[in-house]
Protein backbone atom coordinates (compact mmCIF):
# COMPACT_ATOMS: atom_id res chain seq x y z
CA UNK A 1 0.00 0.00 0.00
CA UNK A 2 1.29 2.97 -1.30
CA UNK A 3 2.40 5.62 1.80
CA UNK A 4 1.09 8.59 0.30
CA UNK A 5 -2.72 6.91 0.94
CA UNK A 6 -1.81 6.34 4.32
CA UNK A 7 -0.81 9.83 5.55
CA UNK A 8 -3.29 12.37 5.85
CA UNK A 9 -2.02 15.79 3.94
CA UNK A 10 -2.37 17.43 7.13
CA UNK A 11 -0.10 14.98 9.21
CA UNK A 12 2.33 15.11 6.17
CA UNK A 13 2.75 18.90 6.67
CA UNK A 14 3.83 18.41 10.14
CA UNK A 15 5.92 16.03 9.33
CA UNK A 16 7.80 18.62 6.88
CA UNK A 17 7.89 21.22 8.77
CA UNK A 18 9.58 19.57 11.70
CA UNK A 19 11.81 18.01 9.38
CA UNK A 20 12.56 21.07 8.17
CA UNK A 21 13.20 22.34 11.61
CA UNK A 22 15.99 19.14 12.39
CA UNK A 23 17.75 19.83 9.39
CA UNK A 24 18.21 23.50 10.63
CA UNK A 25 19.24 22.63 13.88
CA UNK A 26 21.44 20.05 12.34
CA UNK A 27 23.11 22.44 10.07
CA UNK A 28 23.05 25.57 12.33
CA UNK A 29 24.35 23.40 15.37
CA UNK A 30 26.88 24.55 18.25
CA UNK A 31 25.07 26.95 20.56
CA UNK A 32 23.50 25.15 23.67
CA UNK A 33 20.27 27.09 22.59
CA UNK A 34 20.04 25.42 19.23
CA UNK A 35 20.93 21.61 20.47
CA UNK A 36 18.01 22.16 22.93
CA UNK A 37 15.91 22.86 20.08
CA UNK A 38 17.00 19.95 17.86
CA UNK A 39 16.29 17.85 20.87
CA UNK A 40 12.48 19.44 20.94
CA UNK A 41 12.00 18.91 17.25
CA UNK A 42 13.24 15.29 17.71
CA UNK A 43 11.10 14.47 20.16
CA UNK A 44 8.30 16.06 18.57
CA UNK A 45 8.64 14.40 15.22
CA UNK A 46 9.38 10.93 17.39
CA UNK A 47 5.82 11.79 19.36
CA UNK A 48 3.56 12.89 15.87
CA UNK A 49 5.41 9.72 14.36
CA UNK A 50 3.93 7.22 17.07
CA UNK A 51 0.43 8.91 17.02
CA UNK A 52 0.34 8.18 13.27
CA UNK A 53 1.37 5.07 13.03
CA UNK A 54 -1.53 4.22 15.87
CA UNK A 55 -3.66 6.25 13.51
CA UNK A 56 -2.79 4.15 10.37
CA UNK A 57 -2.80 0.42 12.00
CA UNK A 58 -5.88 1.45 13.48
CA UNK A 59 -7.68 3.84 10.46
CA UNK A 60 -11.27 2.86 10.75
CA UNK A 61 -11.14 3.18 14.88
CA UNK A 62 -13.29 6.04 16.25
CA UNK A 63 -10.94 7.87 18.29
CA UNK A 64 -8.55 8.67 15.11
CA UNK A 65 -10.75 10.79 13.79
CA UNK A 66 -10.91 13.31 17.32
CA UNK A 67 -7.31 12.37 18.19
CA UNK A 68 -6.05 13.08 15.09
CA UNK A 69 -7.12 17.43 15.78
CA UNK A 70 -5.71 16.81 18.78
CA UNK A 71 -2.66 15.59 18.11
CA UNK A 72 -2.43 18.33 15.43
CA UNK A 73 -3.54 21.05 17.63
CA UNK A 74 -0.76 20.38 20.31
CA UNK A 75 1.98 19.96 17.81
CA UNK A 76 0.86 23.02 15.94
CA UNK A 77 1.10 25.16 19.25
CA UNK A 78 4.17 23.39 20.38
CA UNK A 79 6.11 24.65 17.13
CA UNK A 80 4.82 28.12 17.50
CA UNK A 81 6.93 28.80 20.18
CA UNK A 82 10.52 26.14 19.21
CA UNK A 83 10.20 27.55 15.66
CA UNK A 84 10.67 30.97 16.14
CA UNK A 85 12.91 31.13 18.68
CA UNK A 86 14.64 28.48 16.65
CA UNK A 87 14.85 31.27 13.93
CA UNK A 88 16.34 33.44 16.51
CA UNK A 89 19.01 31.09 17.76
CA UNK A 90 20.00 29.72 13.97
CA UNK A 91 19.72 32.51 11.61
CA UNK A 92 22.70 35.13 12.17
CA UNK A 93 20.67 38.26 10.55
CA UNK A 94 17.25 39.87 11.35
CA UNK A 95 14.74 40.59 9.10
CA UNK A 96 13.18 43.73 10.60
CA UNK A 97 15.23 46.17 8.90
CA UNK A 98 14.11 44.79 5.29
CA UNK A 99 10.14 44.38 6.51
CA UNK A 100 10.26 47.86 7.78
CA UNK A 101 11.83 49.45 4.47
CA UNK A 102 9.05 47.19 2.88
CA UNK A 103 6.39 48.89 5.01
CA UNK A 104 7.70 52.52 4.43
CA UNK A 105 7.37 51.53 0.67
CA UNK A 106 4.37 50.09 0.36
CA UNK A 107 2.99 53.57 2.39
CA UNK A 108 5.15 56.09 0.15
CA UNK A 109 7.87 57.15 2.46
CA UNK A 110 5.90 56.85 5.40
CA UNK A 111 6.61 54.27 8.15
CA UNK A 112 3.29 53.13 9.52
CA UNK A 113 4.15 52.50 12.85
CA UNK A 114 5.26 55.73 13.60
CA UNK A 115 2.31 57.34 11.22
CA UNK A 116 -0.53 55.97 14.03
CA UNK A 117 1.39 57.65 17.37
CA UNK A 118 -0.93 60.79 17.13
CA UNK A 119 -3.88 58.02 18.29
CA UNK A 120 -2.19 56.24 20.63
CA UNK A 121 -3.51 57.49 23.53
CA UNK A 122 -4.07 54.64 26.67
CA UNK A 123 -7.77 54.27 26.15
CA UNK A 124 -7.16 53.40 22.14
CA UNK A 125 -4.43 50.92 23.16
CA UNK A 126 -6.60 49.72 25.87
CA UNK A 127 -9.24 48.85 23.49
CA UNK A 128 -6.73 47.12 21.09
CA UNK A 129 -5.03 45.47 23.66
CA UNK A 130 -8.38 43.66 24.48
CA UNK A 131 -9.50 42.32 20.77
CA UNK A 132 -5.41 41.61 20.46
CA UNK A 133 -5.66 38.99 23.55
CA UNK A 134 -9.28 37.76 22.70
CA UNK A 135 -6.88 35.88 19.43
CA UNK A 136 -6.25 32.96 21.96
CA UNK A 137 -9.53 31.99 23.09
CA UNK A 138 -11.51 33.16 19.77
CA UNK A 139 -8.13 30.67 18.00
CA UNK A 140 -9.08 28.00 20.15
CA UNK A 141 -13.43 27.99 20.43
CA UNK A 142 -13.23 28.08 16.45
CA UNK A 143 -10.85 24.87 16.35
CA UNK A 144 -13.22 23.18 18.96
CA UNK A 145 -16.06 24.14 16.87
CA UNK A 146 -14.18 23.65 13.38
CA UNK A 147 -12.41 19.79 14.91
CA UNK A 148 -15.21 18.53 16.92
CA UNK A 149 -18.27 20.49 15.82
CA UNK A 150 -18.61 19.90 12.15
CA UNK A 151 -19.48 16.72 10.02
CA UNK A 152 -16.67 14.32 8.92
CA UNK A 153 -15.70 15.91 5.51
CA UNK A 154 -16.13 19.29 6.39
CA UNK A 155 -13.86 18.84 9.67
CA UNK A 156 -11.00 17.01 7.58
CA UNK A 157 -11.21 20.19 5.04
CA UNK A 158 -10.92 22.53 7.93
CA UNK A 159 -8.39 20.67 9.58
CA UNK A 160 -6.00 20.33 6.66
CA UNK A 161 -6.36 23.84 5.68
CA UNK A 162 -5.68 25.44 9.41
CA UNK A 163 -2.34 22.89 9.39
CA UNK A 164 -1.05 24.39 5.96
CA UNK A 165 -1.64 27.88 7.10
CA UNK A 166 0.74 27.17 10.33
CA UNK A 167 2.67 25.06 8.65
CA UNK A 168 3.81 27.48 5.56
CA UNK A 169 4.15 30.61 8.36
CA UNK A 170 6.60 28.71 10.45
CA UNK A 171 8.77 28.58 7.65
CA UNK A 172 8.97 32.52 7.72
CA UNK A 173 9.66 31.99 11.82
CA UNK A 174 12.49 29.55 10.76
CA UNK A 175 14.37 31.56 8.15
CA UNK A 176 12.93 35.18 8.53
CA UNK A 177 13.70 35.94 12.03
CA UNK A 178 12.80 39.69 13.36
CA UNK A 179 11.51 41.39 16.90
CA UNK A 180 8.78 43.17 15.51
CA UNK A 181 8.77 46.77 14.92
CA UNK A 182 8.49 47.67 18.58
CA UNK A 183 11.79 45.96 19.29
CA UNK A 184 13.03 47.16 16.09
CA UNK A 185 12.26 50.77 16.84
CA UNK A 186 12.21 50.68 20.84
CA UNK A 187 14.02 53.91 20.95
CA UNK A 188 12.48 56.12 18.03
CA UNK A 189 9.14 56.20 19.39
CA UNK A 190 8.18 59.40 20.56
CA UNK A 191 4.66 57.88 22.18
CA UNK A 192 5.12 54.84 24.62
CA UNK A 193 2.57 52.67 24.72
CA UNK A 194 -0.01 53.09 28.30
CA UNK A 195 -3.08 51.21 28.86
CA UNK A 196 -4.51 49.37 31.59
CA UNK A 197 -5.42 45.53 32.64
CA UNK A 198 -5.68 44.38 29.63
CA UNK A 199 -2.65 46.15 28.00
CA UNK A 200 -0.24 44.57 30.80
CA UNK A 201 -2.23 41.05 30.48
CA UNK A 202 -0.50 41.31 27.22
CA UNK A 203 2.59 42.47 27.66
CA UNK A 204 2.72 39.88 30.30
CA UNK A 205 1.72 37.06 28.24
CA UNK A 206 3.80 38.14 24.90
CA UNK A 207 6.81 38.33 27.76
CA UNK A 208 6.23 34.40 29.25
CA UNK A 209 6.18 33.52 25.78
CA UNK A 210 9.24 33.98 25.21
CA UNK A 211 8.73 37.25 23.85
CA UNK A 212 8.97 38.57 19.94
CA UNK A 213 10.24 35.92 18.33
CA UNK A 214 7.48 34.68 15.58
CA UNK A 215 6.50 37.99 13.67
CA UNK A 216 6.90 37.31 9.82
CA UNK A 217 3.95 36.24 8.68
CA UNK A 218 1.41 37.68 11.35
CA UNK A 219 -0.61 34.35 12.63
CA UNK A 220 -2.26 36.79 14.89
CA UNK A 221 -3.92 37.99 11.22
CA UNK A 222 -3.41 34.69 8.76
CA UNK A 223 -4.86 32.62 11.79
CA UNK A 224 -7.92 34.42 12.50
CA UNK A 225 -8.50 35.15 9.22
CA UNK A 226 -8.66 31.37 7.86
CA UNK A 227 -10.69 30.41 10.40
CA UNK A 228 -13.20 33.36 9.78
CA UNK A 229 -13.37 32.67 6.14
CA UNK A 230 -14.21 28.76 6.46
CA UNK A 231 -16.92 29.70 8.75
CA UNK A 232 -17.96 32.06 6.06
CA UNK A 233 -18.37 29.12 3.40
CA UNK A 234 -19.95 27.04 5.83
CA UNK A 235 -21.73 28.70 8.65
CA UNK A 236 -22.07 32.09 7.32
CA UNK A 237 -23.80 33.83 10.68
CA UNK A 238 -20.67 32.77 12.56
CA UNK A 239 -18.49 33.78 10.24
CA UNK A 240 -19.86 37.04 9.69
CA UNK A 241 -20.12 37.00 13.96
CA UNK A 242 -16.34 36.20 13.57
CA UNK A 243 -15.68 39.27 10.82
CA UNK A 244 -15.02 42.35 13.41
CA UNK A 245 -13.26 40.27 15.73
CA UNK A 246 -10.54 39.18 12.90
CA UNK A 247 -10.75 43.07 11.20
CA UNK A 248 -10.01 44.40 15.47
CA UNK A 249 -6.91 41.90 16.05
CA UNK A 250 -5.86 42.89 12.41
CA UNK A 251 -5.41 46.71 13.89
CA UNK A 252 -4.54 45.63 17.11
CA UNK A 253 -1.24 43.84 15.84
CA UNK A 254 -0.37 47.20 14.50
CA UNK A 255 -1.44 49.69 16.95
CA UNK A 256 0.45 47.21 19.76
CA UNK A 257 3.67 47.13 17.43
CA UNK A 258 3.89 43.91 17.42
CA UNK A 259 3.91 43.65 13.63
CA UNK A 260 4.58 45.36 10.39
CA UNK A 261 1.55 45.80 7.50
CA UNK A 262 3.95 43.51 5.32
CA UNK A 263 3.40 40.76 7.75
CA UNK A 264 -0.25 40.88 7.77
CA UNK A 265 -0.23 41.22 3.83
CA UNK A 266 2.20 37.87 4.11
CA UNK A 267 -0.37 36.17 6.53
CA UNK A 268 -3.74 37.03 4.36
CA UNK A 269 -2.09 35.43 1.33
CA UNK A 270 -1.32 32.46 3.25
CA UNK A 271 -4.75 32.02 4.66
CA UNK A 272 -6.52 32.80 1.61
CA UNK A 273 -4.89 30.39 -0.46
CA UNK A 274 -5.01 27.85 2.39
CA UNK A 275 -9.19 28.22 2.71
CA UNK A 276 -8.60 26.27 -0.88
CA UNK A 277 -5.17 24.33 -1.10
CA UNK A 278 -6.46 22.35 2.22
CA UNK A 279 -9.60 21.57 0.64
CA UNK A 280 -8.01 20.57 -2.82
CA UNK A 281 -5.43 17.94 -1.00
CA UNK A 282 -7.81 16.41 1.46
CA UNK A 283 -10.48 15.97 -1.38
CA UNK A 284 -7.56 14.32 -3.77
CA UNK A 285 -6.31 12.52 -0.88
CA UNK A 286 -9.83 11.28 -0.03
CA UNK A 287 -10.97 10.26 -3.57
CA UNK A 288 -7.25 8.40 -4.02
CA UNK A 289 -7.97 6.33 -1.19
CA UNK A 290 -11.93 5.50 -2.07
CA UNK A 291 -10.35 4.67 -5.68
CA UNK A 292 -7.78 2.43 -3.91
CA UNK A 293 -10.29 0.26 -2.32
CA UNK A 294 -9.74 2.30 1.00
CA UNK A 295 -12.16 3.97 3.72
CA UNK A 296 -12.21 7.57 2.20
CA UNK A 297 -12.16 8.76 5.66
CA UNK A 298 -9.88 7.68 8.71
CA UNK A 299 -11.81 6.76 11.52
CA UNK A 300 -14.51 4.12 9.90
CA UNK A 301 -16.75 6.94 9.33
CA UNK A 302 -17.27 6.33 5.37
CA UNK A 303 -15.86 4.08 2.83
CA UNK A 304 -17.30 6.19 -0.46
CA UNK A 305 -17.01 9.82 -0.44
CA UNK A 306 -20.38 11.36 -3.14
CA UNK A 307 -19.50 13.14 -6.30
CA UNK A 308 -17.89 16.79 -5.78
CA UNK A 309 -18.62 19.19 -8.76
CA UNK A 310 -15.46 20.30 -10.46
CA UNK A 311 -16.39 23.88 -9.84
CA UNK A 312 -16.05 23.48 -5.85
CA UNK A 313 -19.55 24.78 -5.25
CA UNK A 314 -20.33 21.66 -2.62
CA UNK A 315 -19.10 22.37 -0.20
CA UNK A 316 -19.41 20.06 2.05
CA UNK A 317 -20.57 17.42 -0.02
CA UNK A 318 -21.95 14.19 2.32
CA UNK A 319 -19.97 11.23 3.13
CA UNK A 320 -22.12 7.72 2.13
CA UNK A 321 -22.21 5.20 4.54
CA UNK A 322 -20.33 2.06 3.56
CA UNK A 323 -23.56 0.14 3.00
Amino acid sequence: MRLSLQLHPADRAIFAILALAVALSVVAGGRPEVRSLLLAHLVLLAGYGLFVLAAVRWSRAGWVAYVRPLAAMWTIFTLYYTAGRLGMAAMPYRADASLARIDTWMFAGINPTFFIQRWQTPARVELFAFFYGLFIPYVNLSLVLGALGRPPLERDQFLTGWVFTYCISYVGYLFLPCQGPGGFFAGSYSVPLQGGFFFALVVTAVAHSGGLIGVFPSLHGGSSLYLCLFDLKTNRLRGLTYLPIVVMIYGATIFLRYHYVIDLVAGTIIAVSCTHWGRWAFLRWARARRDAGLPALPGGEGDVLSDIPADGRDYTAAVLPAN
